[in-house]
């Protein structure tokens, strides 16, 4: 299926046709139309994850045409063009980390954090084959550690700033010159802002992405100028789809970088593929393999992340039914711009490796299992188990988590197990509410003390809630 819109027919189709990299109203150029229930409409459709082409006929009606029907379709009269839009956006997220350091009783230390923030994001000559965009947000960060001052930190974030060309200006071609958010599938590669440009091409069924930028080469936050990079870290990446039918798409990737303060070259290639449908069977397939040189030594490494979510559209609740399994080998590292943020068919994503734990994919196994359903047409819920091994015994402060530990008698490779809560809910189209509540158990080589008879540590816990309206 595709979803027709004037002037963005190839320029919008690669960021939108395959993968959700850009949500509608924060990342996606173009999309922000006076009518805001013709805007809630459309957010609505994407939301959906159909993959397509996105337009509007004259009217600023949306359709919804086969892709394969190669029937030439009569002349739509140009999209006025609009000088400026503005979209606000507030949001309020509060996260609790009890007992980080897995001791026990009144050793155990807890974190809170709480951020209200407003962002406003500025269209300028959207529907035209130059456009520009803008989005700057405003943070005030509070946090609190166990016996301790709480620490207070205000920010006003420039997360976008790009000039856009559409297939107009460059055949078959949308192109971002600036700064710009990007995101792939699962969030397993990015999930960044960068500075530079990205070109996004689509011939037929074959869809290319190629990037080149740095991480804050112009500054992030204009409250603290030390948020400029003066070290830069220099990115470049290709990444190559295909359609195979339906929403179902496989590729290949390679994502470079080079640290210009100390030399250190990291290099990620992989396959890939991706079906996320809504009904019936979706799966994810990850295969990727990287290279770290650094001036003392070479890490290289692998990595599979493999699952599927089964869904019973005729069923009361329509549940859904997930299995998973990731692994990393012992020097396999990630690319560090990516946050593994995802959905397994519900409402709202969650860190695919668990909420709490929230590893990397560097020396592990990790085995999952969820249930899901819908609660409403408004609200979802999901359940997920983990279950986590070291692929070899090593020091867990070897492995990139959110949590630590002071005492590990290194006695088995299991480390435990996690469980996520995540409800969301969307009561109209511009609010929604997330709120996740995960739990790790540790293995019975974390202990809380040094002596040998030293009971284990307790369990660690997550709790987050996120509360958000559009306008």
């Amino acid at each position: 299926m595709l979803i027709r819109c004037n002037r963005f027919t190839h320029s919008m189709g690669l960021g939108l046709l395959l993968t959700p990299l850009f949500s509608l109203a924060d990342e996606v150029p173009g999309l922000f139309y006076k009518d805001q229930e013709k805007s809630a409409l459309l957010a609505a459709i994407i939301e959906q994850d159909i993959p397509g082409l996105l337009q509007l006929d004259s009217n600023d009606h949306i359709e919804i045409i086969d892709s394969n029907n190669d029937t030439k379709r009569p002349p739509q009269s140009p999209e006025p063009v609009k000088v400026i839009s503005i979209n606000l956006r507030t949001k309020m997220e509060v996260f609790n980390l009890r007992n980080k350091k897995l001791r026990h009783g009144d050793k155990r230390e807890n974190e809170l954090a709480h951020e209200p923030s407003l962002r406003m994001n500025v269209g300028v000559m959207e529907n035209n084959p130059i456009y520009g965009r803008a989005e700057i947000e405003w943070q005030r960060k509070t946090k609190r550690k166990s016996a301790a001052q709480p620490e207070r930190q205000t920010k006003l974030e420039l997360n976008q700033a790009y000039v856009g060309l559409t297939e107009d200006i460059i055949p078959y071609t949308h192109l971002r010159l600036g700064r710009w958010l990007y995101r792939d599938e699962r969030e397993w590669l990015f999930d960044e802002n960068l500075d530079g440009v990205v070109a996004q091409s689509k011939l037929g069924d074959w869809h290319l992405e190629a990037l080149g930028g740095r991480v804050n080469y112009w500054q992030k936050d204009l409250l603290d100028s030390s948020t400029r990079s003066f070290e830069p870290v220099n990115i470049g990446s290709l990444i190559l789809r295909k359609k195979i039918a339906s929403k179902w798409q496989v590729g290949a990737y390679t994502v470079a970088q080079y640290h210009g303060d100390n030399h250190d070259r990291q290099l990620n290639i992989g396959l890939r593929s991706h079906n996320p449908a809504k009904k019936g069977l979706q799966h994810w397939f990850e295969l990727g393999m990287s290279e770290k040189r650094q001036s003392d030594s070479d890490k290289r490494g692998y990595a599979v992340d493999l699952g599927g979510t089964y869904r019973f559209e005729d069923r009361a609740l329509k549940p859904r039914v997930t299995l998973g399994y990731a692994f990393g080998s012992q020097d396999y590292r990630q690319t560090g711009l990516h946050s593994n943020e995802a959905t397994l068919g519900g409402g709202s994503k969650f860190k695919i490796y668990g909420e709490t734990l929230n590893p990397d994919l560097t020396n592990i196994h990790i085995f999952t299992a969820s249930l899901g359903m819908d609660l409403s047409q408004q609200a979802t819920l999901d359940v997920v188990y983990h279950r986590y091994h070291q692929a070899r015994l090593s020091d867990f402060a070897n492995n990139q988590t959110d949590l630590s530990s002071k005492y590990d008698r290194q006695n088995t490779r299991y480390l435990g197990s996690g469980v996520d809560m995540v409800l969301g809910w969307k009561p109209t189209d511009n609010t929604k509410v997330e709120a996740i509540v995960g739990m790790f158990s540790p293995s019975k080589r974390f202990t809380s003390a040094s002596s040998p008879h030293s009971p284990r540590s307790e369990n660690a816990y997550s709790i987050g809630l996120e509360a958000e309206l559009r306008f």
